[in-house]
C-alpha cells in the first residue's frame, strides 16, 4: 500500500507504508476532504495524530506547513515506519512519534494542540474518554480542532466540556466528524 501526499511542497509523492491486520488507512477521499475543510489552518501548527497507523494525516499535515506532529501509535513496526517515512522525507526533526496505547499517552504529551487528528478502528469505541480528555484539559489551544473519523453508524455527542461539534460530514462507511476548542470561561 502507498500513502499519497495530496498537498504541500511534496504534492504527489508516495511514500510506501505497511498494511497490518486491523489497518484501515483514511481514504485519499477522505483525507483530501479533511484538509479542505482545515483549509489554511496548519501553517506553523502543532498537531497530534492519534491512532497513527500509517501516519498518513500527521504527514499531510507536514507538508502543509505545520510545524510540529505528535504520533501515537500502538504497533511498534508501524511506529518504525512512521519513523523511517519521516526520516526519508526530512521531517524527523518536525515530529515524534510514541509508541503506547492512545488512551495511556496523555499524560506524555506536551499539549498546546492546534489540530488533533483521531482515526481509532471501527471495532473501537473510544471516543467518551478521548474527547472528554480533550474538552476538559488544557491538551488543546483555543479555537483548536479536532478531527474525529469513525464508522458512519457511530454517533458522537454535540460537545465534550468545552469541544463543541462544527461539523458532520460522510463518506460512504466513514464519517468525519469535526469539533471546536472554545475559549476557557474560568
Amino acid at each position: 500500500m502507498n500513502t499519497r501526499i495530496f498537498g504541500g511542497k511534496d504534492k504527489g509523492h508516495r511514500e510506501k507504508a505497511v498494511r497490518g491486520s486491523g489497518l484501515r488507512p483514511t481514504t485519499g477521499k477522505v483525507r483530501a476532504a479533511i484538509f479542505s475543510i482545515l483549509g489554511p489552518d496548519l501553517a506553523g501548527s502543532r498537531v497530534l495524530d492519534a491512532y497513527a497507523g500509517t501516519g498518513a494525516l500527521g504527514i499531510e499535515a507536514l507538508r502543509r506547513g505545520a510545524s510540529w506532529v505528535d504520533f501515537i501509535e500502538a504497533d511498534e513496526r508501524r511506529c518504525r515506519d512512521i519513523r523511517q517515512t519521516l526520516k526519508d522525507m526530512d521531517m524527523n526533526k518536525q515530529a515524534r512519534v510514541y509508541k503506547g496505547k492512545v488512551e495511556r499517552s496523555f499524560d506524555r504529551l506536551q499539549g498546546g494542540y492546534d489540530v488533533v487528528f483521531a482515526d481509532p478502528p471501527y471495532d473501537q469505541d473510544p471516543w467518551d474518554e478521548f474527547l472528554g480528555r480533550f474538552g476538559y484539559a488544557d491538551l488543546l489551544k483555543s479555537g483548536a480542532r479536532v478531527v474525529a473519523e469513525h464508522r458512519n453508524k457511530t454517533e458522537l455527542r454535540d460537545s465534550y466540556g468545552r469541544l463543541k461539534v462544527e461539523s458532520r460530514r460522510t463518506y460512504g462507511d466513514t464519517a468525519v466528524t469535526f469539533f471546536r476548542m472554545g475559549k476557557n470561561d474560568g
